[in-house]
């Protein structure tokens, strides 16, 4: 088992969570994570707690996909955070698993004000018969597999970039809710998400693949406050490539490919017009490119 945040699921995680499935192959055991929710420092220092990159929805399924055995949710509350480095061990740990072998970064730390570190957790374990493995995390060649470091790149758009460190596509997820309808009358109907839980890529225009009813459609995104129409809203719109369908009310995963370009003001709707359909050209050759 290991035990931590885990929050976006980025290969330096993956890489970690291989090393707990692969040993539990060996000893012809079961795989766990304990995983945190919400974030610790929504209760540690609320206000200052980054946005989540992964709801815990969604990294169930990406664990279910990487061929994880279990998933256990620890509700972190006022409650667990008083929890002295031993009491945390006791009632997180034991009282729920009594794991054969514990994998965790070389830096782990737990309980109240993250005082307990690995040589406590060792002292802990050799008289449970425990074993404490540390792994270094995996390092990529030139790119940084840091959760923080995600969350840099994805608020100024680069999310290519930051699919490198993921191992995969960004993806925001939300329910379709009622819009202005202002996309249809310019002929680019948008489905429009509703309150997100998790961190929005910065404002621009992105070439996107939109998870509907597990099918993968390409489309494009537009996040931003609607300047030409003097919106003071920030939102999140999918036009989705010949694609008629009534989606209101229905769950829609958005998997951002590339930023095309940044959000502008343009004169009129004919201007905006005659850059979306620049913007639609440009998504589906770069969506082809990488098919």
């Amino acid at each position: 088992m290991t035990v931590g945040v885990f929050d976006g699921l980025h290969l330096g995680h993956q890489f970690l969570i291989d090393r707990v499935m692969a040993r539990a192959r060996a000893l012809g055991a079961q795989s766990l994570v304990l995983t945190f929710d919400p974030h610790p420092i929504a209760v540690l220092s609320p206000g200052t707690d980054p946005e989540v990159l992964t709801t815990f929805p969604q990294k169930a399924g990406l664990l279910e996909r990487l061929g994880l055995d279990h998933l256990g949710r620890l509700i972190f509350d006022e409650g667990l955070r008083g929890l002295s480095p031993q009491d945390f061990l006791a009632q997180a740990i034991w009282e729920r698993v009594q794991p054969l072998e514990i994998i965790v970064g070389p830096d782990f730390r737990y309980g109240r004000n993250a005082e307990g570190h690995l040589g406590q957790l060792r002292e802990w374990a050799r008289g449970r018969r425990v074993k404490v493995s540390p792994v270094r995390l995996q390092q990529g060649h030139g790119v940084s597999y840091s959760s923080s470091h995600v969350r840099g790149l994805l608020k100024i758009g680069l999310v290519d970039s930051a699919a490198l460190s993921l191992g995969r596509p960004y993806r925001v997820s939300g329910r379709v809710v009622d819009g202005s309808h202002r996309g249809r009358t310019l002929g680019f109907p948008t489905a429009n998400l509703g309150p997100v839980a998790q961190l929005i890529p910065g404002p621009g225009v992105y070439a996107v693949r939109a998870g509907l009813g597990g099918r993968a459609l390409p489309g494009m995104t537009s996040i931003g406050h609607n300047p030409t129409f003097g919106s003071q809203y920030l939102t999140v719109e999918t036009f989705i490539f010949d694609f008629d369908g009534d989606i209101y009310g229905r769950d829609l995963d958005v998997d951002f490919v590339a930023q095309m370009r940044g959000m502008v003001r343009f004169e009129g709707p004919a201007r905006l017009v005659e850059q979306l359909r620049a913007d639609e050209r440009a998504a589906r050759a770069l969506l082809r490119g990488q098919a």
